[in-house]
């Protein structure tokens, strides 16, 4: 693996984990911010890194798969919340 795909898979994984955290401590602001790095940061990679045009469909394609990819982190990261916080107010 070269050095730059495994920068790219850190960076990926970093945001996941923003995005998850933004989910598991409720906050929709902060996601929102979160998600908008986030996309700026892959049109910035596929527009100069790549040389893609930013509105063709397979740019458009990736947009929405991080998209998918950010919702799904959050929602994960809600459940996860919600969870611990049902289960420490159960307690006896």
């Amino acid at each position: 693996m070269t050095p730059l795909i495994a920068t790219l898979i850190a960076v990926l994984a970093i945001w996941l984990l923003a995005c998850a955290w933004c989910g598991y401590r409720q906050r929709l602001i902060g996601f929102v911010a979160v998600v908008c790095a986030g996309f700026a940061l892959n049109a910035c990679w596929m527009v100069f890194g790549l040389n893609a045009r930013p509105f063709e469909p397979n740019a458009l394609i990736a947009q929405a798969s991080a998209g998918l990819y950010a919702f799904c982190a959050f929602g994960l990261g809600w459940f996860t919340g919600r969870i611990r916080r049902a289960w420490r107010d159960s307690r006896v």
